[in-house]
């Protein structure tokens, strides 16, 4: 996996690479998400909507940015996504059964399926989805990690707009 650098005024002009950040397969499909000036841990700004709060922070800019991933990428996090989330619900409600009715047998099951969706969440995000941050000073952001094909993409793109 590669870093990517992309410009701030091709974002806001709606030009950003035509293959997936992802898998590098060619797509027209593109995502909506922030990039936030950041200096902190990276993972941090992989945290559901962290980058949009830290992005409010006085002193934080963001910007918003499109980037293409592909149907097949996609939809593969999104079926990881929700089963984490149908196996979080289920594993809390084993729990909370479990507890107000003194099944301890229950309670632990719950608790260990708890744990397991989570891990398998922390799993999905990392395999499934990337950071973007914020560079004011040259106006660029950061893509990171991004697929060969996407990275070659999109340094062709930069040079051809600085041009």
């Amino acid at each position: 996996m590669a870093r990517s650098v992309l410009r701030v005024a091709d974002q806001l002009a709606g030009i950003y690479p035509e293959c997936c950040v992802l898998s590098g397969v060619e797509t027209q499909r593109a995502i909506r998400l922030t990039a936030t000036s950041w200096g902190g841990p990276r993972w941090l700004l992989g945290v559901p909507g962290f980058a949009l709060i830290a992005g409010r922070v006085p002193r934080h800019q963001h910007v918003p940015v499109a980037l293409p991933i592909s149907e097949r990428v996609w939809k593969l996090w999104r079926s990881r996504d929700m089963a984490s989330f149908a196996a979080l619900a289920a594993g809390a409600t084993f729990f909370g059964i479990g507890v107000a009715t003194g099944a301890v047998g229950l309670a632990v099951f719950g608790a260990l399926v708890f744990v397991a969706a989570i891990a398998y969440r922390i799993r999905a995000h990392h395999n499934y989805w990337f950071t973007c941050t914020l560079r004011p000073d040259d106006s660029t952001i950061v893509v990171e990690p991004t697929h060969r094909r996407f990275d070659e993409a999109a340094r062709a793109l930069f040079v051809r707009t600085l041009r």
